[in-house]
């Protein structure tokens, strides 16, 4: 049953696109605290956070379709295109893959760009296994008494902080003429007069 609550934790935080505390803190904390097995915990973390985040990635995809404006969307559409061509499936899976939290806009940007599902899962599943293990592993001792500092440090405001950092972030993002940013490197905002 522990497991399982992992697991539903996992892809609630993975879910939501606001920074949260590290999921990896609750996974530490649920192995101490539980007595779970490590290589279990990390399973169960991971496959959670892939849910979570292929999930947002395919609310963000049907949501941000509908909108977007026209030339957000096609914005978007060079971005990935330019992307794609860069790197390739393989420099996207690794973006995707290493994100830092909090991330959740880079997945919300993922879904409008229309990744392919299959390439978020593989991605972020073997992201979180990897980062799991290493952060878990290393700090499951200390995973009690920063869960506790962290539950002290969450509230209304920090709530609020982060909904504010996630739209301005994602604004910001959606704005950018990547078409200028990339063939003449120059940055410039779209204002939508185009």
């Amino acid at each position: 049953m522990s497991y399982l609550i992992l697991f539903l934790v996992a892809a609630g935080f993975a879910m939501v696109p606001l920074p949260l505390f590290p999921s990896w803190v609750v996974v530490a904390y649920m192995v101490v605290e539980f007595d779970l097995r490590l290589w279990l915990a990390i399973l169960f973390g991971a496959l959670g956070t892939t849910l979570g985040r292929v999930v947002l990635v395919a609310v963000s995809r049907v949501a941000g379709h509908r909108m977007l404006g026209r030339w957000s969307q096609q914005n978007l559409d060079y971005l990935h295109a330019r992307l794609e061509n860069a790197a390739g499936d393989l420099g996207i899976a690794v973006l995707l893959g290493a994100s830092p939290p909090p991330a959740g806009v880079l997945f919300i940007l993922a879904g409008l760009m229309r990744v392919q599902l299959w390439l978020v899962a593989v991605s972020v599943f073997l992201g979180r296994t990897v980062g799991y293990w290493i952060s878990v592993g290393g700090t499951s001792l200390a995973a009690e008494p920063l869960a506790d500092r962290l539950r002290s440090v969450v509230g209304p405001w920090s709530v609020v902080l982060a909904v504010a950092i996630v739209a301005g972030v994602l604004v910001l993002a959606l704005r950018i003429d990547y078409r200028t940013l990339i063939e003449d490197r120059k940055f410039r905002l779209h204002r939508g007069r185009r």
